[in-house]
């Protein structure tokens, strides 16, 4: 499913709103960011635990996101190549922010 249908999914759950993260349009879950479609990697942004975030590079659907030269923990590249799973990462970084939320 394309970023555009899966911010259409994530915008019918209670909590999720559109806003904006490094002057590019995003998804946060009051107020917390979930993820954003990152042009100059071609590829869907996603905020999950560290452990997930390994697990993905690991899997070899993730990438490491350090355009800023430093390390996001929390952040990871899901190339578009995976587009098809956009809305069940977007919705596991949903179900990240609910737990930090907590």
């Amino acid at each position: 499913m394309s970023y555009e249908n899966a911010v259409q999914q994530l915008m019918l759950k209670e909590g999720v709103e559109q806003s904006t993260m490094m002057k590019t349009p995003c998804l946060r879950y009051r107020g917390e960011f979930l993820g954003m479609f990152f042009d100059k990697a071609d590829a869907l942004i996603i905020k999950v635990a560290p452990a997930r975030v390994d697990a993905l590079i690991d899997e070899g659907v993730g990438l490491e996101f350090n355009f800023t030269k430093k390390r996001f923990k929390e952040w990871v590249l899901i190339p578009l190549e995976f587009e098809d799973d956009y809305t069940a990462y977007l919705l596991e970084a949903l179900a990240y922010a609910k737990n930090k939320a907590r």
